[in-house]
Parts: structure tokens; C-alpha cells; sequence
């Protein structure tokens, strides 16, 4: 192979993984996980009351759900490409805005809400615009790398974070926007460009707003483990950090530790879970990280000595951002690129409506003084209860397929539960 072809093959094998990665980091890795890091912070330098914090993180996944009803709006007038760059942008800036400690409760929360809502369409928007046009027998490492950067920005935060403290939060909060900023300049021209093959997959036949909604039984139980998922990794993500130091009376150093340990696992998680899904198929991965993250967030109501801890942060860790990218896949592999966008971005209406629920439920738990070992105990009972859901579609789906006939493939591919619909032509894939 010539150095020309060569080139011209890179960036079709890894460059959109890596701006897809680089999205991940800012609206989520960063713009929301740096957080945990800095939540402490906060009420040891007097910005803000423990409360006050906690209603931070809480406005960040208020503002996920709603950056999913922001993108459809923003969908009519921009380009998918278009609303990546405008979300990376955005995210960057509320880190700046941030840094302003004389803006206040109300001014931090309006612009916790905007990176929430930026990390929404950052998650939305990045795979399907990359995963439909890769390759089936690499789906599963590049959708690994593209949610790699959810843990990578975990690992920066808890190595940032921790060396400016002596420098005061608004560095801390600049630096973070800095490298949000760098990363979208990075990757602004795939955006621009490189996408746009990647943006106009085949249409699917009109659907009304009812029929909109309705989705196969596989995906509604994918839909209900998805969802269940952001209930089982909340005491981790918001409290874990609080947790070590409130609760186990640890210094910060280890609860620093201990999240470096999160991330860890999550810059790990969705490459290696990516492969084993290429591996073994995506549906016994999920099944294997459903139950294996339960346990990990279980752990601390059995022991609090630090092989536990790290063993907890670990697992918890792997699995958070590499289920993501698994459950992406699996959506797609259901329903084919003509549905991928609406049934992922029905997965991400549930998910941050369990997230924020969760959360703010969560959060009012925490202002009564309640221990942390109810949140660990109703995380980890939602965690078993998508490992359930992905254990029917398994059942479901092998039942249809030792079934001869066409037919009854497209027939409940269609979703059984709804009878209008079992004489629609599934799209071929």
C-alpha cells in the first residue's frame, strides 16, 4: 500500500473514533464526571453548601434530558455535524463561566444546566453519525473508542483537579474548559466534513407521532435495562468521591485516589468491552456487565477496607461508559441504521429521565442524612433488574429464531405488542 493510500485509510479506520472519542470527553468526561472531583472542593472553600453542590451535579443531568428535546428542535435547522460543534463549544464555555465565583448559585446551576444539555446531543449525535458507516466486524472497538472518552475525561479530572487545588477552583475550572476547548478544535473539520457522509443514511418511511414511539419488544426491554442503568451508577458518579470522605471519614487524597481508579476503569471499559461484544455478541456483554456492575456497586455494603474500594471503583467504573457503547450497538444491531437514531435517542429520553429522577430523589435523600447504603442498595437492585431485561431479549430472540419462516421473523422484529403494525415491511439490513 502507497503512503497516499495509507493516509487515506487512517482516517476512515480511526479518525471518527477518535472525534467521536473526542466529543464523549468533552460533554460527558469532562463536562460532566470533572465534577465528582470538584464537588468536594466546593464546600471545603466555602463557594457552596453541601446541598448546594449536590443541586449542581443535579442540574448537570436536569439538563441532559433536556438537551434531548433541544436537539430535536435544533435538528430542524442545523446539520447533526453543526450541533456536535455547537455543543463543544457551548460545554467549553460554561467550564469559563463557571470560574467566576462572584456569578453565584443560580449563575453556576444555568450553566451546569447547559453542559448537561450539550453533553445530551454530544451523546446523541456522535454515534449515530460514526457507528452506521463502520464497518460490523469493528462496530464494537469504535463504538469502544468513541466512549473511551467518558472515562478518559474521568482520569484527567482526577489528575487535574487534585495538582490545582493549591491554585483555587476558578483555575481549576479554566483549565478544565481549556482542554474542552482544545478538543473541539481538534476534531471541528470531521464535524464539519468528515460526517457528512456519515449523516445521510437511508431514510425510513414517514412515521406519526404515535407510531413514533412504538418499538419492538427487544427494544422496549433494552429501552427498560438502559434506563434502569442510570438509577445503578448514580451513588458512584454523584457521591462516590463524598462517600470516602463524609461517610468513611478518608482525606481527599484517597477519595482522589479512589475515583482515579473510576476512571481508570472507564478509559478501559469500552475499548475492551468492545471487544469482547466483536468476541462473544453484544447481547451476552451486556448481560455480563449488567450483573458484574451490580456487584461492584453492592460492594461497599459488604466491606469498606481499600481492596474493596478499589475492587468497587474498578468494576463500576469499566462498565458505566462501556455498557453505553455496548447498548448503542445492540440498538443498532436490532433495528438497523434506518432506526438507529430514534430508537438510541428513545434510549437517551428514558436514561435521563431515570438519571435526573434518580438524582434528584438521590440528592433529597442525601439533605435528610440519609446513609449512603440505601443509595448503594437501590442501585444495585436496578443494576439486576437490567441484567433480567437482557437475559428475555436473549430468550426472546432465540425463540424466534429456531421458529422457521420469514415471517414470523418480521413479525415480531415489529414489535408483537402492537398488532397495527405486523404488516409494515421490516427494512432489510
Amino acid at each position: 500500500m502507497t503512503a497516499s493510500a495509507t493516509r487515506a485509510h487512517a482516517p476512515t479506520a480511526l479518525w471518527p473514533g477518535l472525534c467521536g472519542l473526542a466529543a464523549t470527553l468533552t460533554g460527558v468526561g469532562i463536562g460532566r464526571f470533572a465534577y465528582v472531583a470538584i464537588l468536594p472542593l466546593l464546600v471545603q472553600q466555602h463557594w457552596f453548601s453541601r446541598q448546594q453542590a449536590g443541586w449542581l451535579g443535579a442540574a448537570n443531568l436536569g439538563g441532559y434530558f433536556a438537551g434531548i428535546g433541544v436537539a430535536a428542535l435544533l435538528a430542524r435547522r442545523l446539520a447533526p455535524g453543526q450541533m456536535v460543534r455547537l455543543a463543544m463549544l457551548l460545554v467549553s464555555l460554561s467550564f469559563f463561566a463557571c470560574g467566576w465565583r462572584g456569578g453565584g448559585i443560580y449563575w453556576c446551576l444555568a450553566w451546569r444546566t447547559v453542559a448537561g444539555a450539550c453533553g445530551a446531543i454530544l451523546m446523541v449525535q456522535a454515534p449515530v453519525l460514526i457507528l452506521p458507516a463502520t464497518a460490523v466486524a469493528r462496530r464494537g472497538r469504535v463504538g469502544g473508542i468513541i466512549f473511551s472518552g467518558v472515562g478518559l475525561g474521568i482520569v484527567a479530572a482526577a489528575t487535574v483537579v487534585p495538582m490545582l487545588v493549591e491554585q483555587g477552583l476558578s483555575t481549576t475550572w479554566l483549565t478544565l474548559g481549556t482542554v474542552c476547548a482544545l478538543m473541539t478544535a481538534a476534531s471541528w473539520d470531521y464535524w464539519g466534513k468528515g460526517s457528512a457522509a456519515a449523516a445521510a443514511p437511508t431514510a425510513p418511511a414517514p412515521r406519526t407521532a404515535l407510531t413514533a414511539w412504538r418499538l419492538p419488544l427487544p427494544v422496549s426491554l433494552l429501552l427498560l435495562a438502559y434506563a434502569l442503568n442510570a438509577i445503578g451508577y448514580l451513588p458512584h458518579t454523584l457521591f462516590w468521591a463524598d462517600y470516602i470522605t463524609t461517610e468513611l471519614h478518608r482525606p481527599l487524597l484517597q477519595a482522589g485516589f479512589f475515583w482515579a481508579c473510576f476512571g481508570i476503569g472507564a478509559a478501559c471499559g469500552p475499548y475492551l468491552t468492545g471487544v469482547a461484544a466483536d468476541r462473544i455478541g453484544l447481547a451476552p456483554t451486556l448481560l455480563t456487565g449488567f450483573t458484574l456492575k451490580a456487584c461492584g456497586v453492592a460492594l461497599p455494603l459488604f466491606a469498606h477496607g481499600d481492596g474493596a474500594l478499589l475492587v468497587s471503583s474498578l468494576l463500576v467504573g469499566f462498565f458505566s461508559p462501556g455498557i453505553v457503547g455496548a447498548a448503542s450497538s445492540y440498538a443498532l444491531e436490532i433495528g438497523g441504521a434506518a432506526n438507529h437514531r430514534r430508537y438510541w435517542t428513545v434510549m437517551n429520553v428514558g436514561f435521563s429521565l431515570a438519571q435526573a429522577g434518580g438524582a434528584s430523589i438521590m440528592v433529597a435523600a442525601m439533605a435528610g442524612r440519609v446513609s449512603y447504603d440505601l443509595l448503594f442498595a437501590a442501585s444495585s437492585a436496578a443494576l439486576l433488574l437490567s441484567s433480567v431485561c437482557i437475559g428475555l431479549i436473549i430468550l426472546l430472540r432465540s425463540k424466534v429464531e429456531c421458529q422457521p419462516g420469514i415471517a414470523l421473523k418480521a413479525e415480531y422484529e415489529t414489535g408483537p405488542l402492537w398488532p397495527s403494525r405486523q404488516r409494515e415491511t421490516w427494512p432489510d439490513r
